[in-house]
């Protein structure tokens, strides 16, 4: 018999999600349990799984499409009974979605009467006070976009010009999707930039005895990877409890900046994917050698793909670096919903003024980019210099 299967309910407040990539396609025999399309929805990436056995006889929506909860994804001829609760099951598999998880799942909503947004561009509403039934889409399928959010109050939006050389014909251009993983980073960074007010403290830090340390280290046990960002993620945490508007997020909906009293820190991840950033929970209450350990398997769990989304979720504070190719300065984007990034540059010798003369030393920048409506460059000037005099003098950390 012919059956109709639908988007589940994923739970979660999710209402849509986004075709990422087809596992099946017209034609093909399909097993019960069998994963079929892969969803992105603002919490996770979710493999749907076929209900039944039988044959794909059409597939609905292409890669990259927006889809409501409850639309109809494929047609399959099942082979015997459709079992009638298989749609409010929505049994999914869960896998790493994109950058920095939300701290918090949003509201369960319903939208409004041919209203078609993400959660994201929702809350964003929400917290403006943008009626979305006012806005005409311009997305796939009449979506409303964070850009149509920005153009509210200035008329209907105008066609883009094409760029110079571009055609239907054209071979000099060659169009790369904007969607999943890239399309959610981009989402996420789209939402900080537009919530936080963006500012960047910089700082120079002589990393000397940081780079004896670790190297005598080295020198007695080469059997374990030991990187600089254990060193810095227990500094870190040392000026986050001496500076606690640093750990924290801005809940404008109630009007309170809400400081934890966890040390949950998040570490930017570049994957084959995208940017994405695990987390590693509890970091006051771990040595530094077991730190360096989980710091170690979390992220190559992330370049694999094999990250629970569990550890992507909860950051109170994220740390981002480039390592070898930190470069001198940057200006990180703020991991939403949290107040403030630290970027971490590489480390080389440099000339510096010490006592009237020029003197080689190892030295490295950090970039502290804040949200402005929570903390003052002051405060942001005195977490960074807390964290530059432990790691300037890296036995105070052992002592921490």
């Amino acid at each position: 018999m012919a059956y109709e299967f639908r988007l589940p309910d994923i739970g979660e407040g999710v209402v849509e999600g986004e075709i990422v990539r087809w596992l099946v396609q017209t034609g093909d025999a399909v097993a019960e349990d069998q994963p079929m399309v892969e969803i992105m929805t603002d919490k996770a990436t979710v493999e749907i799984p076929s209900p039944v056995k039988g044959e794909i006889l059409e597939v609905r929506g292409g890669e990259g499409e927006v889809v409501a909860v409850g639309s109809t994804l494929v047609v399959i001829d099942a082979e015997g009974p459709v079992p009638a609760d298989r749609f409010a099951e929505g049994r999914a598999q869960r896998r790493p979605a994109s950058q920095g998880e939300s701290v918090e799942a949003p509201a369960p909503e319903k939208p409004a009467a041919n209203v078609l947004a993400t959660p994201a561009v929702r809350r964003a509403a929400r917290s403006r006070g943008i009626d979305l039934g006012t806005i005409a889409g311009t997305g796939p399928g009449g979506r409303i976009t964070l850009e149509d959010l920005d153009r509210q109050g200035t008329g209907p939006a105008l066609e883009p010009a094409p760029a110079a050389g571009e055609s239907g014909t054209s071979t000099e251009v060659e169009t790369i999707p904007y969607r999943g993983l890239r399309r959610k980073i981009g989402d996420r960074l789209s939402l900080s930039h537009r919530t936080a007010v963006h500012y960047t403290y910089i700082e120079e830090v002589d990393a000397t005895q940081l780079v004896e340390l670790r190297n005598r280290y080295l020198e007695g046990d080469d059997s374990r990877r030991l990187t600089y960002l254990p060193f810095i993620l227990k500094a870190v945490v040392s000026g986050l409890k001496q500076f606690p508007l640093l750990n924290a997020m801005l809940d404008e909906g109630k009007s309170e900046i809400k400081l934890f009293k966890h040390y949950d820190i998040g570490i930017a991840t570049a994957t084959p994917e995208g940017l994405i950033v695990p987390v590693v929970r509890r970091v006051d209450t771990k040595r530094l050698l077991p730190l360096a350990d989980e710091i170690q398997a979390l992220t190559e769990d992330a370049r694999k793909g094999r990250v629970s989304l569990e550890n992507l979720r909860g950051s109170t504070f994220t740390v981002t670096s480039l390592g070898p190719l930190g470069g001198v300065a940057a200006t990180p984007v703020i991991n939403y919903p949290e107040v403030a990034i630290l970027g971490i540059h590489k480390i080389s010798k440099r000339p510096v003024v010490r006592d009237g003369e020029i003197v080689i030393r190892e030295t490295m920048n950090l970039s502290l980019s804040l949200d402005h409506r929570v903390v003052d460059g002051l405060v942001a000037a005195q977490f960074l210099h807390h964290v530059i005099r432990l790691l300037e003098t890296p036995a105070l950390l052992l002592l921490e």
